[in-house]
């Protein structure tokens, strides 16, 4: 049996971006030029310019002491710049903090913003327990939950993190990552008809995506249904040549089902005349 799951727990970026929608309303639409140091420091770090977000949240630090927001936003750059021992002193002087809690947005940006911390640190209690704070500050946040559901997956901690990407698409039923969560784990827990299915509608919502026609086609190799794994492992390999997964089911296809494999991407090469489908099979 192949064995199909996504690893990591939501990149850099994706923190980023959520920082962008959640601090204000200012940053989400990133048109105003921002009039405060700590909205310099948010804009610059969603933009990725961490030189001139350092030196503004310094100097809002130097002039706000106590923000426990400020202290995160440093704690945020430095880890964007890999600097865990830094990263980590600006999080427990966050933590010492007197933390407003009037605006429940910016809390649970805040402790959303702490788990990146603790996970480059590798502390995944820490990071547990900063998502369930962030959740408790807005209990509709799907990146919590992704985040929450991605550790707990990776923990091979299946029924939470079920749980928590069947809140993702049951906040968001557009949200193509709950239904892939949904789908790795069914996959993992040997629930083949379940996977297919929550990969059926990721493909629905994303069409364009390999790598979901290539978790996908591991499914199907997994129920001996080759002639659809051969297919989902074409359609991943139109939208992207060099996908590491479906090249990965390929080869496990040409041990058991070759004749499958030559008849699909003979009719490929055939329909689209590109040789260079036959290629890959050789």
């Amino acid at each position: 049996m192949l064995v199909a799951l996504i690893a990591g727990v939501t990149s850099a970026r994706s923190v980023r971006k959520k920082t962008a929608r959640g601090v204000s309303a200012q940053q989400e639409a990133q048109s105003s030029a921002p009039s405060t140091d700590l909205d310099i420091a948010i804009y610059a770090y969603c933009n990725d310019d961490f030189s001139t977000a350092y030196d503004a949240i310094n100097r809002h630090i130097q002039n706000n002491p106590n923000d426990a927001f400020g202290w995160t936003c440093l704690a945020a750059i430095h880890s964007e710049l890999e600097d865990e021992h830094q990263a980590l002193q600006a999080l427990a002087k966050a933590r010492s903090c007197h933390i407003d809690e009037s605006d429940p947005t910016m809390l649970n940006w805040m402790y959303f913003t702490h788990s990146s911390v603790h996970l480059q640190a590798q502390d995944t209690v820490s990071a547990i327990e900063d998502l369930n704070m962030a959740l408790r500050y807005d209990n509709t946040d799907v990146d919590s939950y992704l985040r929450r559901g991605n550790i707990f997956k990776k923990m091979r901690r299946f029924d939470e993190a079920m749980v928590d990407y069947g809140m993702i698409v049951q906040l968001n039923p557009k949200e193509v990552e709950g239904y892939l969560g949904i789908g790795t784990i069914s996959g993992s827990l040997g629930k083949r008809k379940d996977a297919i299915k929550a990969f059926t509608k990721a493909i629905e919502l994303e069409p364009d995506v390999a790598e979901c026609y290539a978790l996908r086609a591991v499914e199907y190799y997994n129920d001996q249904d080759y002639k659809k794994a051969v297919k989902d492992v074409i359609s991943a390999l139109e939208r992207d040549k060099e996908n590491a997964r479906a090249l990965w089911v390929l080869e496990y296809l040409k041990l058991n089902a070759m004749d499958d494999v030559v008849k699909e991407f003979n009719d490929k090469a055939k329909k689209t005349k590109d040789p260079s489908w036959l290629e890959i099979i050789e």
